[in-house]
């Protein structure tokens, strides 16, 4: 997704789209693409990982406070279940699709449009609504998503800095932060891309695991914490939850780039391996994080909770808040891409480097003006997770994959295939109408 800023365009100078987004390539480039390097099995496995675990996995030992252990237990294997299964639902649906087609591969969007196009009759007249707001929920979360980077690197800086300066405010940290944040974005180019996350990644896993050495000791009895939450912390919980385990913006493009893309969603295929290995690190981490910290685990990163003055606790919250400084260089390449090709290529002909520059520097100051205006990371990972999960994640793949294979023998055949998309839609329905009402309300009170 992420293309060429030295050359002046992003993203599709190695490709070529039709007006539906669906990848056209001739027989010579497929010919091609089989003699190049294609991903593999395991490199997507990497991929798929690495994708999904985020610093997300720093706020499970909250989500496990608010719902209690045997709550959180339940709910990191429901949510996960539900997350994979669209997943897969999208990915399997998309190779159908492309199939009708007789095109190598499709953009998200371009599955969107062709679902609608083999779906009941009517429903194309709404696909170029579903194609746009497909474009707005990309766009939203990944402005939000990097929202979350900053307050989560101030945080970090804040725990570091406090007991030797003073208690300052969050949004100081956050306006401390900002010239390191703006100067990795303009500094980290596409060829450092790689070794940036690469970085990023080592530092991650590496802090996991000295957070998992602080969280295994000493650890209370099960007697001392709660088997279930709160009602009125279900949105949290689950915005926490979903914030955590999406992985839905990866699926297409590492499909598309596989050696061979229906080993993305085979019975041991990239999908259910992955959410196998991330659901049981996600149970582990947040189950061992709650029952050492308890009702203190109430921050939306673990790391607050690490000891104050213990050398190895605060290079895990240097490092960390530097790496997701540069973490945030790499999620704004995926958002310049979307915003440059798709609304200002066609535009912007003179100067467009500079002018790509410049559209760097307004992201990072839409990001970090949306931190400073809410600077709550619990409510933010909440919101995000929510909207985006219950739209992009699973009810479009849901939608897509009704349409897709709408023609059943009979009416059990029917049933059969779509209850559990049924169960799904249900349950998005619920949680948009009734807890998505409820964190919003909280935001306001932000501005209060």
């Amino acid at each position: 997704m992420v293309g060429n800023l030295e050359n002046g365009s992003l993203g599709k100078e190695n490709k070529h789209f039709n007006k539906e987004g669906f990848e056209e390539k001739s027989p010579e480039t497929l010919k091609d693409d089989e003699a190049t390097h294609k991903t593999s099995y395991w490199e997507g496995l990497v991929h798929l990982f690495r994708g999904t675990v985020g610093t997300g996995i720093l706020a499970l030992p909250a989500a496990f406070n608010q719902a209690g252990y045997i709550g959180g237990i339940l709910g990191i294997v429901g949510v996960t279940f539900m997350v994979n299964y669209c997943s897969l639902l999208l990915a399997r649906s998309q190779l159908e699709l492309a199939r009708r087609r007789n095109v190598a591969s499709m953009t998200y969007q371009g599955t969107v449009e062709a679902a609608f196009e083999d779906g009941p009759k009517g429903a194309k007249k709404f696909a170029p609504i579903f194609v746009k707001s497909t474009n707005a929920l990309l766009l939203f979360g990944q402005i939000a998503g990097n929202c979350t980077y900053v307050i989560f690197i101030a945080t970090n800086i804040k725990e570091v800095f406090d007991p030797h300066v003073g208690v300052r405010s969050l949004r100081e940290y956050i306006a401390w932060s900002t010239p390191f944040i703006l100067a990795a974005n303009l500094v980290i180019t596409l060829k450092k891309m790689a070794i940036v996350s690469l970085f990023g990644n080592i530092v991650l896993l590496s802090s996991v695991t000295v957070i998992f050495y602080y969280v295994t000791q000493d650890l209370p009895s099960l007697e001392e914490r709660k088997m279930f939450g709160d009602v009125r912390d279900i949105p949290y919980f689950i915005g926490t939850i979903f914030f955590a385990t999406g992985c839905i913006s990866l699926v297409l493009p590492l499909q598309n780039d596989l050696k061979n893309p229906s080993k993305m969603s085979s019975k041991f295929g990239l999908l259910n391996v992955n959410s196998t290995l991330t659901g049981i690190l996600y149970l582990v981490f947040g189950l061992l994080g709650y029952l050492k910290y308890g009702p203190a685990a109430q921050q939306a990163t673990v790391t607050v909770n690490l000891p104050k003055y213990s050398l190895s606790a605060t290079l895990v919250q240097v490092f960390l808040s530097i790496s997701t400084i540069t973490a945030t260089a790499v999620q704004n390449y995926i958002l310049l891409d979307i915003v440059w090709n798709d609304y200002l290529c066609d535009i912007v002909k003179k100067n467009v480097k500079f002018k790509q520059y410049l559209l760097k520097i307004a992201i990072v100051s839409i990001t970090v003006l949306g931190a400073l205006v809410v600077p709550n990371l619990k409510l933010l990972i909440s919101l995000i997770g929510i909207i985006g999960q219950c739209t992009l994640s699973s009810t479009f793949p849901c939608i897509i994959h009704m349409f897709t294979h709408r023609e059943q023998p009979s009416l059990w055949a029917f049933i059969k295939k779509f209850y559990l998309d049924v169960i799904v839609l249900a349950f998005n329905t619920f949680i948009l109408t009734f807890e998505l009402s409820k964190i919003i309300t909280e935001i306001v009170e932000v501005f209060r």
